[in-house]
């Protein structure tokens, strides 16, 4: 059994068409599936929901930004200055994010599933599951392993014990998620973790999009990362005609860093 798994799209219509020719070009699958976050922050929402639609190969399940689409919290009165303008930022995309979409992929949106499962064999034991950020919810990170983090963070964000709450409960062998947009595999206990990472806006400062072959091979499911390049010039001119909230700083970033930024 062969599935590929490709996350947080986050409305980069270039780079997701780069990725499913790539898994196309991969030879057969048993399944491919789509783990969250489709459309907000790019400048072609509405694209990236028609091609996803349009390819009934695909799964798809629904991230946070996901949720977003539905509606946002009020904006609070107990929090700082910094962090309201941030929210008033994803407020006003989310906003033209909602104007882009027709009602029917809105629709659909909301109707995506919460995960995904594959059973290689009637042992629970043995199955893949497919979120987007955690088994819980749709904010918690998991990160990579501790080695890891002390590498990108120079500190300990996720210790293995601070996992437990979130996989302890889980009967499984593989665990497969976005969110952070950072490729990775990390182990606890029994459970793989991988982080398939993400179409778009890389947090590893890698700017090719990536996304994980899963293979299974009797006993375990084996993991790799594809690394897709894409042609940022093409979402440079999209940006331009498209013109989302802050487009001209979105320019900026990709014309100086070849991508958008994940900051955590």
């Amino acid at each position: 059994m062969r599935v590929a798994i490709f996350s947080d799209v986050h409305g980069n219509l270039t780079a997701l068409e780069a990725v499913l020719k790539d898994i196309d070009e991969q030879g057969q699958f048993d399944s491919i599936f789509f783990a969250g976050d489709l459309c907000y922050l790019g400048s072609r929402p509405a694209e990236c929901v028609a091609l996803l639609k349009s390819r009934e190969d695909i799964a798809c399940i629904y991230g946070n930004t996901d949720e977003w689409i539905e509606g946002l919290p009020l904006l609070s009165d107990d929090i700082e200055e910094e962090a309201r303008e941030r929210i008033r930022y994803i407020h006003d995309l989310t906003s033209w994010t909602v104007e882009k979409l027709p009602p029917m992929d809105r629709a659909w949106l909301r109707e995506l599933p919460f995960l995904r499962r594959i059973s290689p064999t009637v042992n629970p034991r043995d199955d893949l599951l497919i979120v987007h950020a955690n088994p819980k919810d749709v904010n918690q990170i998991i990160f990579p392993s501790v080695k890891r983090q002390k590498e990108i963070w120079g500190e300990i964000r996720q210790s293995d014990d601070d996992l437990r709450d979130l996989v302890g409960h889980l009967v499984l062998h593989t665990l497969a998620f976005g969110h952070l947009h950072i490729p990775s595999i990390r182990h606890w206990n029994d459970i793989q973790l991988v982080n398939v990472s993400s179409v778009s806006a890389a947090g590893d400062g890698d700017r090719r999009a990536k996304y994980a072959i899963l293979e299974w091979d009797g006993e375990d499911w084996n993991a790799s990362h594809r690394y897709v390049d894409w042609d940022v010039n093409e979402e440079i001119e999209a940006y331009r005609r498209e013109r989302p909230p802050n487009w001209e700083e979105a320019v900026e970033t990709l014309e100086r860093e070849g991508m958008l930024l994940q900051k955590v």
